[in-house]
């Protein structure tokens, strides 16, 4: 069996009815296997069996057993997203019913003195249910033939009800506004998709390819790798690519969320969707457009879309059960105080037709709608918000995980320390000083491989010392290295080294040896006459590391560091940075224990490292976090989390980030619900009637997609947390 996958653009696919219309329609449908949902972005994906199906079947099936129309992602017809307006049935239905509406309101009211013929009223009022039952009426039939119970279904009920009781003004206003809260719904729904949609499209759409005619400009889907690139001052880079001519400033802020611009010169690499600053420089590229790190990060991003959250799952899990209950609490309301009307010989007939009218108020207010997107434009928006300030987050549940972490984790080395090796001490014990000690060991340093040693030189060249070629080098594997400098002899590495060459004075023995109880790696400098010094070298904690652990403690959690490392560095380190625990010696099995120990003691715990090491831990995680995804194609693609700058400030912020969102989707889902509870009571009282119950439906709608695109604007992630 050959299994593949399409992507349809739904037209009208914004709520969980449309949804459940696509179900039944494809149900049973030869060699379609799972169906995912993005309402936001009114797509639906499908993996089938291509042998017995594919997408032209599927749009046709669509068409045929749901009304929708739908078409290929990717094929032209499919490019332009949902609109409100593309609903043209729906719209002039709905002010063909407003205006019949209008008039026959009118008449009913001022008919005798304008001299209308009796009935006129009525007639219009009829006009208006079937103006309005247009688009209605044959999407209930469809979905009773499959047998679903939804918002279509019960709108319908609701018409045919109060008409059957002759309540032609009630059934004429929920036909016009149940197409208005359709139409609003469904323009809100486009506010969203098209504000998150600017947040992710940053790419130019043209650029200006040098040729050997001159530049010319040219659609950005037409530059191939190696095309050399013009890009001006205040310009987008049109794709990924490396500096060949030129220096300017770059704003990341689009990729990585920097708020300062980063030098980039010749032989430095560039990102499509970045800002040139102040310089023109010309970019070879490296990856076409649909290969760029932009376009990677839009396509986690959508494809976090298409996913569900936990919340989003539980809560259309309800919406499937909670129609077919507000019809069976309609038809409870109805036939109990009848049935004892009737038991104890009261006027049935007059009960049933009170409290009939009173069901047609509770049908009319089941409608989930607001209760299903209360929390995928809540979702979405987070996501997109976050993606937008450099932070991907691959999917909801992992938006909804970071929010209820109560353990972070990290990896030290390359994590809270910067990864790389510095000079942080130099001791001289010779008549030349410190400088000759970082000459002679920059020297040798050069000549060979060990990171300690270019560090040493990359130190020494900072402080402007010259460092002088040297030869007859050799080193000495785990211990040391030996050459000459000017024609002497000179010995660098550990102390035991240099104790073994019998290079190591008493005084500098003992001096040495205490220095080795700070943390760090000491390298011993000799020359042929003895000890000219030592050089202690550590990874630096990084700068922001301190203030991050502290802005995580007052957002109420617990911090902790697992290392490889010796306990003597582990406990200087997380001494330094205010960390509350620290595990040292760790194998990855021991990291492992130590997360699952955390959670077992204190609840969720997240992870943060590169993404590619301690895969076992970060795995083990509820949440595991990379930085630096720019430079990390692999951390691209593992992390749960990436953080495209090499910073942890967006650490707290995207905690109070996640917090906000459960927050806002709890809001949501809790005036959802609220509203319906009280309209719900009111109708029971008879205190409300079918337009009120649409009415606060559709105004339920509103606000809770206003209140969750209000995510969009969080603030950015080097700033303070959100709390």
């Amino acid at each position: 069996m050959s299994r593949s996958r399409c992507t349809l653009n739904v037209r009208g696919l914004d709520c969980e009815t449309e949804a459940g219309q696509i179900r039944a329609a494809l149900k049973g449908a030869p060699g379609v296997e799972t169906l995912g949902f993005d309402l936001i972005n009114g797509l639906l994906t499908v993996d089938y069996d291509d042998e017995r199906t594919g997408p032209k079947r599927l749009v046709a099936r669509l068409a045929e057993r749901a009304g929708l129309q739908a078409a290929v992602v990717g094929e032209p017809e499919a490019e332009a997203p949902p609109s409100w307006w593309s609903r043209r049935g729906l719209l002039a239905s709905t002010v063909a019913s407003g205006l019949a509406l209008g008039v026959g309101l009118l008449l009913h009211h001022l008919g005798a003195r304008l001299g209308a013929p009796e009935g006129a009223s009525t007639g219009f009022l009829v006009l208006a249910i079937v103006a309005g039952g247009v688009w209605l009426i044959p999407r209930a039939w469809r979905s009773l033939r499959a047998g679903r119970m939804d918002i279509d279904v019960l709108m319908s009920l609701a018409i045919l009800g109060a008409s059957a009781l002759g309540q032609w003004d009630e059934a004429a206003t929920v036909a016009f506004l149940f197409g208005v809260s359709e139409s609003l719904e469904a323009l809100s729904v486009a506010r969203a998709r098209r504000a998150i949609r600017r947040l992710l499209e940053v790419s130019p759409a043209t650029a200006e390819r040098i040729g050997p005619d001159g530049v010319e400009t040219v659609p950005v889907a037409d530059v191939a790798r190696g095309d050399r690139l013009l890009v001006r001052a205040g310009d987008q880079i049109p794709v990924d690519g490396v500096v060949v001519e030129g220096r300017s400033g770059v704003d990341q802020k689009s990729i990585t969320g920097e708020s300062t611009p980063v030098e980039r010169g010749v032989g430095d690499p560039v990102y499509g969707g970045t800002i040139v600053g102040d310089g023109t420089i010309e970019v070879e590229a490296t990856h076409p457009i649909d290969e760029s790190l932009i376009s990677r990060i839009i396509d986690q991003v959508r494809a976090a879309q298409a996913g569900r959250a936990p919340v989003e799952r539980r809560i259309s899990r309800f919406a499937r059960w909670y129609t077919p209950m507000v019809v069976a609490v309609a038809l409870a309301s109805v036939l109990t105080p009848t049935a004892y009307a009737w038991a104890t010989g009261g006027p049935a007939w007059e009960t049933f037709l009170a409290w009939f009218a009173k069901g047609l108020v509770v049908l009319v207010i089941a409608c989930p709608c607001a209760l299903v997107i209360a929390t995928p434009v809540a979702v979405v928006s987070g996501l997109a918000a976050a993606a937008r300030r450099g932070v991907l987050i691959k999917g909801g549940e992992f938006l909804e995980a970071v929010g209820r972490l109560r353990v972070l984790a990290f990896d030290k080395t390359g994590t809270l320390t910067l990864g790389r090796p510095d000079v942080v001490e130099v001791v001289s014990s010779g008549p030349g000083g410190e400088a000759e000690v970082l000459r002679v060991a920059a020297a040798l340093g050069d000549r060979g491989g060990h990171v300690l040693g270019k560090a040493i030189a990359r130190h020494a060249r900072d402080l402007r010392i010259d460092v002088p070629p040297a030869d007859d080098y050799t080193a000495v594997p785990g211990k040391g290295a030996h050459g000459r400098i000017d024609a002497e002899r000179y010995h660098t590495g550990s102390h035991r080294y240099i104790d073994e060459a019998g290079l190591c004075a008493p005084e500098f023995h003992a001096d040495i040896a205490r220095a080795e109880d700070h943390p760090g790696t000491e390298v011993a400098v000799t020359g042929e006459a003895g000890p000219l010094g030592w050089i202690r070298l550590a990874d630096r904690p990084r700068p922001e590391a301190a203030a991050v652990v502290a802005r995580l403690h007052g957002l109420g959690l617990r911090t902790v560091m697992l290392t490889g490392d010796n306990p003597r560095a582990a406990a200087a380190v997380a001494a330094e940075l205010g960390v509350d625990d620290q595990r040292a010696e760790l194998l990855p099995a021991d990291k492992v224990r130590a997360i699952d120990e955390y959670t077992a003691a204190h609840g969720p715990t997240g992870m943060i490292g590169d993404g590619v090491n301690d895969a076992p831990a970060l795995a083990a995680a509820r949440v595991s976090i990379a930085l630096g995804g720019v430079s990390s194609g692999a951390a691209l693609e593992t992390a749960d989390v990436v953080f495209m700058a090499d910073d942890l400030r967006p650490l707290p912020w995207l905690v109070g980030h996640g917090r906000a969102t459960l927050r806002m989707i709890h809001q949501n889902i809790a005036l959802a619900v609220g509203v319906k509870a009280v309209v719900l009571l009111l109708a029971l009282l008879g205190l409300a009637n079918m337009w009120m119950a649409i009415l606060a439906d559709v105004g339920t709608t509103l606000i809770v997609v206003a209140n969750a695109l209000r995510l969009l604007r969080a603030t950015d992630p080097t700033a303070a947390a959100v709390g």
